[in-house]
């Protein structure tokens, strides 16, 4: 017990800590990590690594767009002071680098030589080491993923030694670092092939989608001239396309620079963004008039000039608001008829503010394990522009799933440094060789050093877990709205304020319950879930029938708080009302009834009570010789009058609640673990919910997740002394029939929920509710 208590003021002291944060291009992933370290050679991330016996990510350019550079409390390397030429070799076009340099200093170092990068992203700011553990691509005709341009890599494993690997040597090393997103080690040097710095001339073909595959393969893909080509497919009709080749050329260039020259600012890029994303036919502006007129001319540059853009080019004045993002899909050859229909479908379906389409084409990867192209692919590298709220994010989850759904009915893949929406299911049907992947680094990684929010989540040290993942991603009753927890608060309170009536009726008249301030609590509730609610995707439909729930309660208690103070007061001076006796038989039943109606909303919705039944049970009651007539006559005709206008609001309510709703599953499923041995339970919802879990945490089980849900709001009576400030509260107010008491509703990480119910135990703190989903 003493340890349970001990870890849980250790968890909320985090809570509270002030951590550093690290976060990518995007700037919506924001990352506390315990500390930051730059180093300038290899002893010392070696020496990281071996001293640091906790977390480790590793993080270069930070243009990853999902957490893959970091995750909470990890050692933090930053590798971009790591970043020099070791050696240059200009008769083998071959180059060493460290992996925290810049595809930019490496094009400074070569350019005099005449000398290009071979394979590379379109832009230059990203760094080696980060292009490699991602196994970028660019545009390049002939050519395809990364590693078909490294020779050799070394890398730091998580002992600390340092490995050699390449085609021919720790193969498996090789194939597994090159893609593996920092999982397997840190990448400190890599040697890679260079090739010529020719001169390119542009060619410009607009054609439609539906053309696009033929031209390809008859006019690009068989010309050994090209060395750039994508195409842009236009948005929002997704039916046009503009094909745009670089091919090799002996012409006089028509741009003198030789390396795109470092602009501080791109001030009209950034309109011309705007424009195209947030104004009225921007899109149809670029598509019809500004790239017809403006990107057609005849133009002749170096390929370093044309493989040397600067990413700064893309970035917005702000983030706060809106940001710009990537995705990208990957499509057999012989199946982009069949997969660019179903991506249009999806965009269109969810009207995405998507900026462009670019097409790409990849030779088949020669062996990573985590290989996007499998096969010789097209890829769509879709770039769009999303809001930063939480809410707008869940929204891209849906149709980034439905695209992933889409590209994997294909056999294709999609891209990981981007955010990770797809569950286990999708993700291991797109990387089919990934349980390879997990097999090596559960043995150079055992205790799980390196990781990051992609290995967070697709990752398990044990592969009994992954079994458990891949079983509740592919049950379709499992995943609950995460919002439920907080949007049954209200619902809750109304329950709690009928319990505190019924126990209040017991020893004090209904005309000095509170009525006014219950009905004040309930909408100050409610405000307070809308706030803690804003970040998921809003449920009109619930917001509304809280709305109607909340009139009605209000309604009800302001009618009967002006009847009890008015007729009901006056019966009871009539009556000199005193406690409720044997012989007031009629107040006794209409105590009884609310209480067992409290006890009935527990479990049941409300309008299946049996009001009518009750109605006829209760003309029946007789009052003992000393009750007084008036008032027993008062209180037949008030409660018989309740009873029956909830019977009759009750029957139209299940009428309408049986017509439009499906039958409700009554058990929610589990991640439970127990004694560090992970499984699946099934728990029954509502009021049993609450009383299960506190005897499964007695059991010694904890939860990981509860319908795929990391937080849950759970409410405590206390003292209202009693100090939550280390703990997130969605809302607290005192219980108006006990003084000195308090009902405080908690926000919990799943997680820690069995800490919270150990330390209510062990300080007499009453568990009021569980929310389940």
């Amino acid at each position: 017990m003493k340890r349970s208590i001990l870890l849980f003021l250790l968890f909320t002291a985090h809570l509270y800590s002030s951590p550093v944060i690290v976060n990518d291009v995007t700037q919506i992933n924001p990352i506390p990590v315990s500390r930051v370290e730059t180093p300038k050679t290899i002893e010392e991330i070696q020496n990281l690594v071996k001293e640091h016996s906790g977390m480790i990510s590793i993080g270069g350019g930070r243009f990853s767009m999902g957490g893959q550079i970091a995750t909470e409390n990890a050692l933090f390397i930053d590798t971009r002071e790591f970043d020099q030429v070791l050696e240059f070799d200009e008769k083998q076009k071959k180059i060493r680098v460290q992996s925290g340099i810049t595809w930019r200093k490496i094009q400074e170092f070569i350019d005099p030589y005449n000398l290009s990068i071979k394979i590379k992203q379109t832009y230059s700011n990203f760094t080696v080491g980060g292009s490699l553990s991602v196994n970028g691509h660019g545009r390049y005709m002939g050519q395809g993923p990364l590693i078909l341009s490294v020779d050799s890599i070394k890398i730091v494993l998580s002992d600390g030694r340092l490995i050699s690997a390449s085609p021919k040597e720790n193969q498996e090393i090789f194939y597994s670092a090159i893609g593996g997103y920092g999982g397997i080690g840190v990448i400190v040097e890599a040697v890679l092939q260079l090739t010529d710095n020719t001169k390119v001339s542009r060619s410009v073909k607009r054609l439609p989608i539906s053309d696009y595959k033929k031209f390809f393969f008859e006019d690009i893909r068989t010309n050994p001239k090209a060395v750039f080509h994508n195409g842009d497919i236009y948005p929002p009709a997704y039916e046009n396309v503009n094909a745009i080749t670089w091919i090799e050329t002996d012409e006089d260039v028509t741009v003198q620079d030789r390396l795109v020259p470092v602009k501080e600012e791109y001030w009209m890029e950034n309109i011309m963004y705007f424009w195209l994303t947030e104004l009225p036919y921007g899109k149809e502006f670029r598509e019809h008039v500004y790239d017809p007129n403006f990107t057609t001319s005849k133009r002749v540059v170096w390929r370093n000039f044309e493989a040397s853009y600067d990413v700064k080019e893309l970035e917005p004045p702000t983030r706060k608001i809106s940001t710009y993002v990537l995705q990208e899909y990957f499509v057999p050859v012989d199946k982009f008829d069949e997969f660019y229909p179903k991506m249009r479908e999806v965009l269109q379906k969810h009207d995405v503010n998507v900026l462009n389409i670019s097409i790409r084409h990849s030779y088949k990867d020669p062996g990573s394990y985590l290989a996007w192209a499998r096969s010789e692919v097209f890829s769509f590298v879709i770039y769009y522009k999303q809001r930063t709220y939480p809410s707008a994010r869940n929204e891209v989850g849906v149709w980034t799933r439905e695209l992933i759904d889409a590209v994997n009915s294909v056999g294709g893949a999609y891209y990981l440094p981007y955010q990770p929406h797809a569950n286990q299911f999708q993700f291991e049907a797109a990387y089919p060789s990934s349980n390879k992947f997990f097999e090596l680094k559960r043995k150079l990684d055992p205790n799980y050093k390196f990781r990051n929010k992609l290995w967070d989540k697709y990752y398990f040290s044990d592969i009994k877990d992954q079994k458990i993942r891949l079983e509740l991603d592919s049950n379709k009753t499992y995943l609950r709205n995460e919002d439920q927890t907080f949007l049954t608060v209200p619902e809750w309170f109304i329950v709690f304020s009928s319990d505190e009536y019924a126990k209040f009726q017991k020893h004090s008249p209904p005309s000095d319950f509170p009525y006014w301030r219950s009905i004040g609590q309930f909408w100050k509730i409610y405000g307070n879930v809308i706030q803690k609610t804003w970040e998921y995707e809003t449920n009109w439909g619930y917001h509304l029938m809280i709305c109607v729930i909340g009139v009605s309660y209000s309604g009800e208690l302001a009618l009967k708080s002006i009847y009890e103070n008015t007729t009901g007061a006056f019966t009871e001076w009539i009556d000199s009302r005193k406690e409720i006796n044997e012989d007031r038989k009629v107040e006794a039943y209409i105590q009884w009834v609310t209480q067992d109606y409290t006890d009935f909303v527990r479990l049941r919705p409300w309008y299946e009570y049996p009001f009518y039944s009750k109605f006829l049970e209760f003309i029946k009651i007789e009052d003992g010789k000393s009750a007084g007539k008036i008032r027993t006559w008062e209180r037949r005709i008030f409660f018989s009058m309740e009873l029956l206008a909830k019977a009759g609001y009750g029957w139209l309510i299940g009428l309408g609640t049986g017509a439009v709703y499906e039958a409700e599953n009554f058990h929610i499923l589990a991640w439970a673990d127990e004694n560090g041995t992970g499984k699946i339970i099934s728990i029954p919802r509502y009021e049993p919910f609450t009383k299960e879990v506190p005897i499964l945490v007695d059991k010694g089980i904890s939860f990981k997740e509860i319908a795929g849900n990391k937080k849950i709001v759970l409410t405590v009576v206390s003292s209202e002394d009693q100090n939550w400030e280390d703990q997130k509260i969605l809302s607290s107010w005192p219980v108006l029939t006990e003084p000195g008491k308090k009902r405080t509703a908690l926000i919990l990480p799943v997680d820690q929920l069995h800490l919270m119910i150990l330390y209510c135990k062990q300080n007499g703190i009453l568990i009021d509710h569980i929310f389940d989903y």
